[in-house]
């Protein structure tokens, strides 16, 4: 019975600590959003295919002083540049490596063959994600605000994160994009209506329009074209922020296939403008009907 008491005694505080531990660790979680250094740093691979020969910005000395944790997205933590100017995207490769722990752990052949079959469906993930920057970098640079992207840089910057802790990033070792700061094309034209800057609400409408038409017309793809988080304005000038959806498709070069592809990608926006500023909804429609119907003419 004694011992009967003392294993339960035993596992309680097992558990317990198991409790504790798992507590703490989402605590730190939610503080910190998931950074930590080990993230930003990409599994073992070659990664010389997304190697750009451009250097980098001789006019952009952004690097030299330290960015502060702004963000965290799907793909990548975001860090503002101190001028409020730039931001450093760096990617989570925590989502597309097999856990280090698993990857080292002797399997039998059948798991085995799985944990190898996870990994290269992590690999892909990479690829694809890679990829998406690369062709933005080389195709849509004024579209996006993208200033630099490259797997490998003979620098090291400074980040805060979001605890305020110090961090060195060697950019010799990760992938990372240098891009314009943007503001967020909703929270924009919600600014611009409220100033009663119609006008500029409806500059900004075609311009954002056009640069969708643009991307469309070079044959880019792109997967999540959300315009409330993935587009906004750099003095005025309408950017795709977000861009680790895309890819090549000559097909989408051809107009009587990206009309639907311009009506597929603007209709949440279209419902947003129809909620919260109607009155810019028959410039709306009127800029969207003259775009499919030049595009087939």
């Amino acid at each position: 019975m004694i011992a009967l008491q003392m294993k339960l005694h035993t596992y309680s505080k097992f558990l317990l600590f198991l409790l504790l531990f798992f507590g703490v660790e989402r605590l730190c979680h939610r503080a910190t959003d998931g950074f930590a250094m080990v993230n930003v740093y990409p599994p073992k691979g070659d990664y010389s295919y997304w190697e750009t020969e451009e250097p980098f910005p001789i006019a952009t000395t952004t690097l030299e002083k330290p960015f502060h944790y702004l963000n965290s997205g799907s793909q990548s933590y975001v860090f503002l540049s101190e001028d409020g100017e730039t931001v450093l995207k760096l990617f989570k490769f925590q989502h597309m490596r097999v856990l280090p722990w698993l990857d080292l752990l002797p399997l039998p052949n059948y798991f085995s063959s799985m944990r190898n079959k996870k990994r290269a469906q992590k690999r892909a993930v990479l690829e694809c994600t890679l990829s998406s920057y690369q062709i933005a970098f080389e195709n849509l640079r004024e579209e996006t605000g993208i200033l630099y992207f490259s797997t490998r840089l003979g620098k090291k910057v400074t980040i805060y994160d979001k605890i305020g802790k110090k961090h060195t990033v060697d950019l010799s070792k990760t992938p990372f994009v240098l891009q314009k700061k943007a503001s967020l094309v909703y929270d924009t034209i919600d600014n611009w209506m409220n100033l009663g800057q119609k006008e500029k609400a409806e500059q900004g409408l075609r311009d954002l329009l056009h640069l969708a038409l643009v991307r469309c017309q070079k044959g880019i793809f792109d997967k999540d074209p959300d315009f409330s988080t993935n587009f906004g304005f750099v003095n005025h000038h309408p950017v795709q922020i977000d861009v680790g959806r895309l890819s090549l498709d000559d097909k989408e070069k051809k107009p009587e296939v990206y009309q639907d592809e311009m009506i597929r990608i603007t209709r949440d926006l279209q419902e947003w403008i129809a909620q919260n500023h109607p009155g810019l909804l028959p410039f709306f429609d009127e800029e969207i009907e003259r775009i499919t119907t030049k595009s087939l003419n």
